[in-house]
């Protein structure tokens, strides 16, 4: 559905904490799939803008500050390179681009829960990875219930990468839960590595600890990075990573220069500020 040719005015999800962003915008699609609204807009400096249920998914301005740091961090940090990668959600296909730069990578299972998502952000982002190659298996289906299959468990994953909305409404709730890192966990190779985003500490504090707590609780070890993306709220962004051995992964096993990503980078998004490390603290009590 086109709308009208005049900006509007359109104002992100407060995320219940009273503050909203107001960006001037031109609508150029809108639908309602099974799941959720799907929208996408168009900026004059930041791009297309994809939206679910109201909220800034992301921006073809800086998307590749997220996807880039939430896909190479994992992958270049493990001590081996992950030959299988599991990502769950990810539908504007970001992440899958950043996996599938590494020839390495032999195996990918891409499970998102509405089709629609992949289908439009495809057609109008234009930032996917590509679907058709033959290393990537896409299924559309919810992914808790797959970390909780057979299937999933028969052959583990090296790299369980977490897209998924922020925890609030729609889709993303099932995929934020204690027993479901437990899932992910039970679908990791013995040294497999986990990762999600917990959102913006200053404004989801309550989300972050939690996060981290889950995390700490069933892979007896945590890691946070961060990253700064502008257009997201508060323009900083947690992560919160563990591997199933418990060995780090702030060390880069190999080079990469991305736009956003290079080994300094990947270092330097584990120094945190003081009171991030205090909240985890009291996660972790």
């Amino acid at each position: 559905m086109a709308a009208a040719a005049e900006p509007i005015w359109w104002y992100e999800h407060d995320f219940f904490v009273g503050i909203r962003q107001g960006l001037q915008v031109r609508l150029l699609y809108t639908e309602r799939s099974p799941y959720q609204k799907i929208e996408v807009y168009e900026h004059a400096l930041l791009g297309r803008i994809l939206v679910l249920d109201d909220i800034l998914q992301t921006t073809q301005a800086d998307e590749f500050v997220y996807h880039e740091m939430l896909a190479q961090v994992p992958l270049l940090g493990q001590r081996e390179a992950p030959v299988s990668v599991l990502i769950i959600g990810g539908g504007d296909g970001g992440v899958l681009r950043e996996v599938l730069r590494h020839a390495w990578v032999q195996r990918v299972v891409m499970v998102e829960i509405d089709e629609r998502v992949v289908r439009v952000a495809a057609e109008y982002l234009g930032i996917n990875g590509n679907y058709d190659d033959p290393r990537v298996e896409l299924r559309f289906e919810d992914g808790s219930a797959y970390v909780r299959s057979a299937a999933a468990r028969a052959q583990p994953f090296d790299a369980v990468i977490i897209d998924a909305t922020d925890p609030i409404l729609g889709p993303g709730e099932a995929l934020f839960s204690r027993q479901f890192f437990a899932d992910v966990r039970a679908c990791l190779a013995p040294a497999g590595v986990m990762v999600r985003h917990l959102g913006n500490p200053a404004y989801q504090r309550e989300i972050f600890r939690t996060g981290v707590r889950w995390v700490h609780e069933v892979f007896g070890s945590v890691q946070v990075y961060r990253a700064a993306i502008p257009t997201y709220l508060g323009g900083d962004m947690a992560f919160v990573l563990s591997t199933n051995d418990g060995h780090s992964c702030q060390e880069p096993r190999l080079a990469l220069r991305g736009r956003y990503y290079n080994h300094a980078v990947h270092r330097a998004a584990f120094v945190l500020p003081t009171w991030w490390q205090e909240v985890m603290e009291e996660a972790q009590a």
